[in-house]
């Protein structure tokens, strides 16, 4: 029976030739990596392949160029409701100058003139209307001034929406941004289901739009329940 002993075994050192073959072996194998164009032993180089070449240049991103909207700025035919507001700048006099908002019953206290009906009246039929009462009380006797359309009467939003209610005016509303105005549509909303009664339209009037038709001042939305 043999036995083995801790201190009977020793390693050998390697022999010179074998440690020259290793480092020849090393050599070799980084002159091949060298060689490779991928730098990757497993990848072969990419082929070559044609470079794209474009005759018309890139579109443009966005509208064309040209009248892509029909929403216009508020006019001269613009007719006054409650909500309204509306500045009057007297020249002659600073003191009958001021900013004034079309009540609920369609008027306004002017400075020195006192209650106005102006409800459904245009800005110049305004303009008129002051020059004529401030010769006619003998205040001015050759009135120079102007109104302007401060802000717009606001619109209303009801039925399934985050938060229904009534919301600040601006141009070019659209259905779609009044309705990301009052939060969104709920989960019950109805997105084919949507009317809009308007400003000037009696009680029982109400018509049928898309997200994509264009809101007035003082119009009401409402969106509908989903049936399922």
């Amino acid at each position: 029976m043999l036995r083995f002993f801790p201190g009977s075994l020793h390693r050998r050192p390697l022999a010179k030739p074998a440690l020259a073959g290793l480092a020849a072996a090393a050599l070799l194998g980084a002159a091949a990596c060298d060689s490779r164009t991928t730098g990757v032993w497993q990848l072969p180089a990419p082929p070559q392949r044609e470079v794209a070449s474009f005759n018309q240049a890139a579109p443009i991103n966005g509208p064309t160029i040209g009248k892509t909207n029909d929403c216009k700025q508020p006019d001269a035919g613009y007719r006054l409701g409650a909500g309204d507001k509306i500045r009057v700048i007297v020249l002659q006099d600073t003191e009958f100058s001021g900013d004034y908002e079309v009540n609920a019953s369609g008027g306004i206290s002017v400075r020195m003139l006192g209650p106005l009906q102006v409800v459904g009246k245009t800005i110049p039929e305004i303009e008129e209307m002051l020059r004529e009462r401030y010769r006619s009380q003998g205040y001015l006797v050759s009135p120079r001034l102007s109104v302007e359309l401060v802000s717009m009467r606001p619109f209303y939003i009801i039925g399934e929406v985050t938060r229904p209610g009534q919301f600040p005016y601006v141009n070019c509303l659209r259905v779609i941004q009044a309705i990301a105005i009052g939060g969104g549509f709920t989960r019950r909303a109805g997105k084919a289901r949507l009317t809009i009664k308007r400003f000037y339209a009696t009680a029982a009037e109400e018509e049928y739009v898309t997200e994509d038709t264009l809101v007035e001042p003082g119009d009401v939305i409402r969106v509908g329940e989903r049936w399922f």
